[in-house]
């Protein structure tokens, strides 16, 4: 069998990082997942992950909602280890730095606002 560096390139897609990278944030819990129903048509839907893969490290930024009332700091770096060890395991790609914004805050209580 021929030596790993002579069996071919692999890449990994930005994208697909960035896919791994959304899914992986909105398996925290008080994180919400707006990508469903009617609001994915008025706003960007949260998670949200952008990243850039440079050889075997990639760079990441995350937008997340999150659920009143968390604490948000400690939701933050519950997101950002999250993030990191699973793209790490799931793509093999070693993470070098997870920017997280929290773009929104969710009231799921609050009564649905109507519109007339």
């Amino acid at each position: 069998m021929p030596a790993p560096e002579d069996r071919g390139r692999t890449t990994i897609a930005d994208g697909v990082v960035s896919r791994v990278a959304s899914i992986a944030a909105s398996e925290i819990e008080a994180v919400v997942d707006t990508r469903k129903g009617w609001t994915k048509l008025v706003r960007k839907g949260l998670p949200h992950a952008e990243a850039t893969v440079a050889g075997e490290t990639s760079s990441i930024t995350v937008e997340v909602a999150a659920t009143w009332p968390t604490p948000l700091a400690p939701l933050v770096e519950r997101v950002r280890a999250h993030v990191t060890e699973r793209v790490d395991t799931l793509v093999g790609v070693t993470v070098s730095r997870v920017d997280v914004t929290v773009a929104d805050v969710v009231h799921l209580d609050a009564p649905a606002r109507r519109v007339v």
